[in-house]
C-alpha cells in the first residue's frame, strides 16, 4: 500500500468553538499542486472552500490558490485567515505574521493565539464600489431570492462593493433575509452584467447577512471576502463610523453561527479607506491522502 503523502488540516472558521463556524482544508506543498488535482480535492471534502499554499523565496510569503466546489476565486476571506492560523500553528509562539500571494493581489495577515483558538486579522485593503441598481429594477433582483418589494430594506442602496471579489449587496429586512433563497436560474450571468460575482442579502438593522454559490445548492456559513465591502457601506451611509468595530453575523440558517468583526480605517491616501477583518480560528483535524489519489492526476 502507498505510503499517504498530501497532508491537510482542517479548521473553523470565525468559530469560537470547535464544529461551529466556516469550514476550511488547508493544504501547504512544497510544489503546486495541479488547477484539475486542487479542484478535485475540495470537492472530495466538500468544503465550501480549500485553499492551497505554496512556499515563495521569502520567508512567510505564501502562493495561495483558493477552490470552492464548482471553481477556483481570486479571493477569499475565511480561507486566508484560516490558512494563517495553521502557518502559525507550525511555527508556534504567540504572534505570527505572514503574507498570502493570490491571483486578486497581496493579503498581509496577523495571528495572535489565544489558547488553543488563534485570533487574526487580515487588510483587505480598500473597498471599491461599482455600480448602484435603480429602483425600477429592485422587485425584479428580489424576485430572484423569493423575495417581495415590502423585503425590501431602506437604509443603504442595492449596489456592487468589493475589497477583491466583487458582491452585490441587497439590504433586507429580518423578515426578508429569513425567508430569501435562491430562487430562479441564470443568477450567475445576471449578476456578472451589473459587475458582480455573488450577491449577498443582508438585514441592516440586525447586521446578519446570508450568500450561496449561484446555484443555491450550498448556503456560505461566514463569507470573509462580504465582511469588508459590507463595512464599507456601512461607513459611506452612515451607518458606522470610521475606526468602530463591526460585528456582522451569518450562518444561523444553517445551523453554523458565525460571527466577523470588521474595522474601517482611515487608508494612507487622503479620502481612502481601508478594511481590517478578523475572526478567530479553531483547528480540529489532521488528515492524508494516499499517493496513488494525487499520481491520478498529470495536471499542471
Amino acid at each position: 500500500m502507498a505510503a499517504p503523502i498530501l497532508r491537510y488540516r482542517q479548521v473553523d472558521v470565525f468559530a469560537e468553538e470547535p464544529l461551529a463556524g466556516n469550514g476550511l482544508a488547508v493544504f501547504i506543498t512544497e510544489q503546486p499542486l495541479g488547477t484539475n488535482t486542487m479542484q478535485a480535492l475540495t470537492r472530495e471534502l466538500r468544503q465550501f472552500e480549500s485553499i492551497f499554499l505554496t512556499p515563495s523565496p521569502e520567508p512567510d510569503v505564501f502562493a495561495a490558490r483558493i477552490f470552492t466546489m464548482e471553481e477556483e476565486l481570486p479571493f477569499a476571506g475565511h480561507p486566508a485567515i484560516g490558512a494563517a492560523a495553521v502557518l502559525h500553528e507550525q511555527v508556534g509562539g504567540d504572534e505570527y505574521a505572514c503574507t498570502l500571494l493570490l491571483s486578486a493581489g497581496q493579503v498581509a495577515l496577523k495571528s495572535r493565539r489565544q489558547g488553543l483558538k488563534y485570533e487574526v486579522a487580515m487588510n483587505q485593503g480598500r473597498v471599491s464600489f461599482g455600480a448602484e441598481i435603480d429602483e425600477r429594477e429592485h422587485a425584479s433582483w428580489l424576485k430572484c431570492f423569493g423575495l417581495e418589494p415590502r423585503h425590501l430594506g431602506r437604509k443603504m442602496p442595492v449596489c456592487v462593493a468589493s475589497t477583491g471579489l466583487p458582491y452585490l449587496v441587497i439590504p433586507v429586512t429580518s423578515e426578508g433575509l429569513a425567508s430569501a433563497r435562491i430562487a430562479e436560474d441564470g443568477l450567475e450571468e445576471r449578476l456578472a452584467s451589473v459587475g458582480a460575482k455573488f450577491a449577498y442579502v443582508f438585514d441592516v438593522e440586525e447586521r446578519e447577512g446570508r450568500t450561496w454559490d449561484n446555484a443555491g445548492a450550498v448556503e456560505d456559513i461566514a463569507t470573509g471576502s462580504a465582511a469588508g465591502p459590507v463595512a464599507g457601506l456601512l461607513v459611506r451611509h452612515g451607518l458606522a463610523d470610521t475606526g468602530q468595530r463591526i460585528v456582522l453575523r451569518q450562518g444561523r440558517f444553517v445551523g453554523r453561527p458565525s460571527e466577523m468583526t470588521v474595522e474601517v480605517r482611515e487608508g494612507p491616501d487622503q479620502g481612502q479607506c481601508e478594511v481590517i477583518l478578523s475572526g478567530r480560528v479553531v483547528t480540529v483535524a489532521h488528515g492524508e491522502f494516499d499517493a496513488d489519489v494525487l499520481n491520478h492526476f498529470g495536471d499542471a
